[in-house]
């Protein structure tokens, strides 16, 4: 572990139940399950248990219930190298989400925000919680919530990251046109970025613009950069993305090549992809040697 690369990460913690089902259901269509487990999810926690298996330091800010699901995600993040001090315990229930995942890896899903509702300005003293991180990277939150943690962030000097999601992206450029003035690097997946509009982020977003394309790769469409996808065998998609913004984050704040970025980026997603769970990220060692296994030199992240 780089002691000097320090990350805070923010945004939902929730319990994800999966029901494994070999379609996903038509309305008023009903299907068996033929398996069912729960894990730790939430794209903020997704990305900040990804970044700690590359061996970096990861601050979690949030909120979970005082419940037995708030138990369980706290214990998760431990054994994963996650620190848990900037994470409140509410009066509202853990966060929840319903994923049914079919035979080829789609998922349909269903959230209960719960605890994750507490994410808004002034829920925690965060000049003290971003004391000393390099970078804050916010995943799904609300703009008046992120706007508040990235104006902060900038007072200090700290480069942001925000992945807006789906539900997020859905409401039009101008509900988030304000927060990306503070947005050092944007991901938006290919939705995503035709729901913002390409016209509008071309030309009013300043930042670094990351496209992730699944199956096509990623690219950074202002620069002219892309990079291919790696053929896997996807089992669970859940997470992939974040998998993808935790390597390329840290490979970016480590100096590396924006193409570098995309490489390991990918690298990561894929891999990911191939193992059921959203916390199922590759640790460092992992990653290397499947680069290496495809004819890639392994890379050194810390």
């Amino acid at each position: 572990m780089d002691p000097k690369l320090v990350f805070a990460v923010s945004g939902n913690a929730s319990i994800d139940e999966y029901y494994l089902v070999d379609s996903i259901p038509r309305a008023d269509e009903a299907q068996e399950a033929k398996d069912y487990f729960q894990r730790v999810g939430g794209a903020a926690s997704n990305v900040a248990v990804a970044m700690a298996k590359l061996g970096v330091k990861v601050f979690f800010i949030g909120a979970v219930g005082g419940d037995k699901q708030g138990d369980f995600i706290l214990d998760n993040f431990s054994r994963e190298g996650v620190d848990t001090k900037w994470i409140v315990r509410s009066s509202k229930p853990t966060g929840r989400v319903i994923i049914l995942l079919d035979s080829n890896g789609d998922r349909a899903m269903v959230a209960l925000r719960g605890a994750n509702t507490d994410l808004t300005p002034g829920f925690l003293n965060l000049e003290e919680a971003l004391r000393g991180v390099e970078h804050v990277h916010l995943s799904s939150t609300k703009p008046e919530y992120t706007s508040w943690v990235f104006e902060i962030a900038k007072s200090k000097g700290v480069t942001t990251s925000y992945d807006p999601g789906m539900t997020i992206a859905s409401k039009g450029f101008s509900y988030v046109r304000e927060t990306l003035r503070m947005v050092d690097i944007l991901f938006v997946n290919k939705r995503e970025y035709e729901t913002l509009g390409p016209e509008y982020l071309d030309s009013q977003f300043n930042g670094l613009l990351v496209l992730k394309e699944g199956s096509l790769g990623s690219r950074l469409p202002k620069l002219g950069i892309g990079v291919p996808a790696f053929k896997v065998h996807a089992v669970d998609t859940t997470g992939a993305g974040d998998a993808f913004n935790a390597a390329f984050l840290v490979a970016w704040k480590l100096g590396f090549s924006l193409e570098q970025c995309l490489l390991v980026a990918n690298a990561a997603g894929a891999l990911k992809a191939t193992r059921v769970g959203a916390h199922s990220s590759p640790t460092l060692s992992e990653l290397n040697e499947f680069l290496v296994k495809n004819g890639y030199e392994p890379l050194t992240l810390v």
